[in-house]
């Protein structure tokens, strides 16, 4: 496998790395990365539209995408493989703003909507005989930042030893799913079914309300190649990686939001808590008594792991492509030490902890003094911020793919999107039009339709733009300010020798587990 020529720096930090990840771990990781229960209230509240939308992103975006992840993935399968993309196709400073928000997102993703989540979850399952978590400020900021730890430690532990929290994460996720399924036919054939899946027929509105959700669900057939250098074989396990996640990921938002439409009514549907709720009432129909209560329990254990994991997984991607980015000249190199015990970068790790807790402090406060309380009002605000900064850091690296292509028209490419150079424009503007959609309409709520002035998420227009935009430019203004520190160090050399790829040696010196 060939490698990108790297300082003696970056060789001994790699040196540190293990090959732990095969085949079916690879798949794990993607399914715990791409199916994340925290956004299946946010798609089910649009209501029967939702399934036609997440069939058609499907087939428009997810495919493609998956295309697209497949020739880069196999092409350039170099830790922090994100960060190398843009950078090869576009230089240091594009490079440097991508991985910037695309490793600071899962902070706020952590802290913001994972959380609430992960809150409401303990509430409606555990804590409401004891009078509830969110409705107490510290309360909430205790459970939320334990959850945050949790995830964190793990993933300042050997990848060696804690890929089992996504394996595990992927496995809990799906069982959850299918029993969610069973339970939904089993109380509709005992109760019958208090939704609906009419009115599906799609209008543009809930197209630019769905959007920005649908893509933030879809996205992380890539994350796993973040650590491509600790794969026992990626030019021949991330094709199979991506077929079989993205089939297991389809049917893992296809049961659940079909089966909360059948069984919520649709004026009980949220952002936050269809899902939980959904779950609740066919246990409920199906079970009732002593026997509900057990396996409510269960669920909501189910439930915050899964939610955990998600969070786990995102930051032991976007953590290892923040780290090789920091040392390859797109940030302090001090972010870029990788634990000689553990091979896991653990300044970003801490950092990344960081700042997910405070983040998590802020949404508190916000939470109990502007919004009384609200999850739902909160949600909607920390989701936008999650979507629109995930999908900003994907305008560079889907164009990466037709970039690549004529610069390094000859490196060796395992797969390749079919269709020669048409068949890469296809999918790269499709996938590029998808990101840049979802970012647009994250950042306006309602643009193009006669809510565009209107409130959002609970907040006056005014006050919900001005938090958005100034939380991005801040994240933006970071990145440039982290390409203008790694100058001194960075890494400008290009692909090796094309047509040597396979047979070149690798020179991190990368041990296996």
């Amino acid at each position: 496998m060939a490698v990108i020529p790297a300082s003696s720096e970056v060789v001994a930090e790699k040196r540190k790395l293990r090959k732990s990840l095969f085949r079916w771990d690879l798949v794990f990781f993607t399914v715990a990365a791409i199916v994340a229960l925290d956004t299946l209230g946010a798609v089910s509240s649009q209501g029967s539209q939702a399934v036609f939308w997440l069939v058609f992103s499907g087939i428009t975006f997810l495919i493609p995408y998956g295309l697209l992840t497949a020739e880069l993935g196999t092409t350039f399968p170099v830790e922090g493989s994100v960060y190398e993309w843009v950078r090869l196709a576009f230089g240091h400073l594009a490079g440097a703003v991508t991985a910037v928000m695309y490793w600071i997102s899962n902070p706020v993703w952590l802290g913001g909507t994972l959380s609430v989540v992960a809150i409401a979850a303990m509430d409606t399952f555990w804590a409401k005989p004891f009078g509830g978590i969110a409705a107490t400020g510290w309360l909430e900021f205790v459970a939320g930042a334990l959850f945050i730890w949790i995830a964190v430690t793990w993933n300042i532990l050997s990848l060696r030893y804690m890929k089992w929290v996504p394996n595990l994460g992927a496995i809990v996720r799906l069982l959850l799913l299918a029993v969610f399924g069973v339970l939904v036919i089993a109380s509709g054939a005992s109760k019958g079914f208090a939704g609906t899946l009419s009115g599906w027929q799609p209008t543009s509105s809930v197209f630019i309300a769905v959007i920005g959700v649908l893509v933030f669900s879809w996205i992380g057939f890539e994350l796993s190649t973040n650590a491509s250098e600790e794969m026992e074989d990626p030019q021949k396990d991330i094709p199979r990686m991506v077929t079989f996640s993205g089939i297991l990921s389809v049917l893992g938002y296809a049961v659940p939001i079909i089966g909360i439409l059948l069984v919520v009514k649709p004026a009980d549907l949220s952002n936050v808590g269809s899902f939980v709720a959904g779950y609740q009432l066919v246990v409920s129909n199906v079970l009732g008594g002593t026997g509900a209560n057990i396996l409510n329990g269960l669920v909501g254990l189910a439930i915050v792991f899964s939610l955990l994991t998600s969070g786990t997984v995102w930051l032991m991607g976007a953590d290892r492509m923040m780290a090789i980015g920091a040392l390859a000249g797109s940030g302090p190199r001090r972010l870029g030490r990788f634990s000689a015990r553990f091979g896991t970068p653990v300044p970003v790790n801490v950092l990344s902890g960081v700042l997910a807790t405070i983040f998590l402090l802020a949404n508190v406060i916000v939470n109990h003094v502007f919004a009384g309380g609200n999850l739902a009002a909160l949600f909607g605000v920390v989701l936008t911020l999650a979507i629109s900064t995930t999908t900003f850091s994907y305008l560079f690296a889907f164009p990466a793919l037709v970039v690549l292509r004529y610069k390094y028209p000859n490196a060796k490419r395992p797969y390749k999107v079919p269709g020669g150079m048409v068949g890469a424009w296809i999918v790269m503007l499709l996938t590029f039009l998808y990101v840049l959609a979802a970012t647009v309409f994250s950042l306006w709520p309602g643009l193009f339709t006669s809510t565009v002035t209107g409130p959002s998420s609970g907040l006056d227009r005014g006050p919900f733009e001005i938090s958005v935009f100034v939380t991005m430019a801040i994240i933006i203004a970071i990145g440039v300010w982290f390409y203008v520190i790694g100058r001194g160090h960075a890494n400008n050399e290009g692909w090796p020798a094309e047509g040597t790829g396979a047979a070149q040696p690798e020179v991190a010196g990368v041990r296996r587990a």
